[in-house]
């Protein structure tokens, strides 16, 4: 039993005597070097995915509603959306096509009494106030024919009207009118949308407009997911009562239905060289933010620094550090002010490198 007992006691003593050693050379952390860039400031703000072409399409005549496509339904530019009742109009142009022979009958007529009286004229046979009296109704006659014929044309119109054919291609979002109702001219019959020509909408301060650059990319996130799309324009009078202005980012073909929300970066100040360190070095507490950086004797050094402006796993910050000062980027939650490290040497290539 106190062999047991001294051999437990062997183990013990070894391995704390290990720890002591490794405790004594340093605690092993991961570095990297602090640097400058050229960051421009950003705010984040609320945006909708909207679509360019989403429009409400109306009749354009007067009529019973005899079909109509329904909710969801994809169109082509050209199909037919609805249709109405146009019996009374193919008669109203059937009646006007007769009116216009009738009044072509008549410019017939006048036409050979014209040359008649112009015959007669050459022997001083017809008063020339009759014959000018006929030049006169010939030339009414023509006008009439000319304006039935417009009649005509303007029904024919109207009757290719009473088939409501959609502008663009899209699906159908909403519908307003259904089978069997009497429409009148302007009634909102079905909303069109295209699901593929997107944009994102921000209503965004005034005060950043003077920052912005058609073309220029900014990032959008929603759900999980962030990308990055270039401003397509921006709208240049902005909102007394919000002071804000629309702006507009390119979101073609962006697999988002029009009016998800998403949440876009936009710029609020000029480009300004800033010092940036990763994000992993920043070790957040109660009382203030630091890092810990590590000097030629590989001690570890307490730096309170503020925390400003991000760039993906790099963020700017302001205090007592310098570019190419190293910070640690792992390992130093425990650490104290003033203890000794061990830097992983993995890491001393990447630092070098940066």
């Amino acid at each position: 039993m106190n062999k047991y007992l001294l051999t437990l006691v062997s183990i013990s003593f070894f391995v704390t005597s290990n720890a002591i050693a490794a405790e004594s050379e340093g605690q092993l952390v991961s570095i990297e070097r602090a640097k400058t860039e050229q960051v421009q400031a950003r705010v984040w703000l609320p945006g909708n995915v909207v679509s360019r072409m989403n429009a409400t399409i109306s009749a354009e005549q007067t009529g019973q509603l005899l079909s109509i496509v329904d909710i969801g339904s994809e169109v082509k530019q050209g199909d037919i959306i609805a249709r109405i009742d146009n019996r009374n109009l193919k008669l109203l142009m059937a009646r006007q096509q007769a009116q216009s022979k009738q009044y072509q009958a008549n410019v017939d007529y006048l036409t050979k009494q014209k040359q008649r009286l112009l015959k007669l004229s050459e022997t001083n046979n017809t008063a020339l106030s009759e014959l000018e009296r006929t030049e006169k109704d010939l030339a009414v006659a023509q006008n009439e024919v000319v304006a039935k014929q417009m009649e005509v044309k303007q029904t024919q119109l109207a009757i290719t009207k009473t088939e409501v054919k959609a502008p663009f291609s899209g699906f159908i979002s909403e519908r307003f009118a259904y089978v069997g109702e009497l429409i009148a001219v302007g009634r909102p019959l079905v909303a069109l949308i295209d699901p593929n020509d997107l944009d994102i909408t921000v209503a965004a301060p005034i005060s950043i407009a003077p920052f912005l650059e058609a073309g220029a990319k900014m990032q959008v996130k929603w759900q999980q997911q962030l990308i990055e799309l270039p401003i397509r324009t921006w709208s240049r009078a902005g909102e007394q009562s919000s002071r804000t202005f629309n702006v507009r980012l390119a979101a073609t073909n962006l697999a988002l239905l029009s009016g998800t929300a998403v949440s876009v970066s936009l710029p609020k100040q000029n480009l300004a060289e800033v010092l940036m360190v990763p994000r992993d070095a920043l070790l957040l507490r109660e009382s203030d933010t630091f890092v810990l950086t590590v000097n030629e004797e590989l001690v570890a050094k307490k730096v309170n620094v503020t925390v400003g402006q991000g760039e993906g796993h790099w963020v700017s910050v302001i205090g007592d550090i310098s570019a190419g000062d190293t910070v640690i980027v792992r390992g130093g939650e425990r650490l104290q002010d003033g203890q000794a490290v061990r830097i992983d040497e993995q890491t001393i290539e990447l630092a070098k490198l940066n």
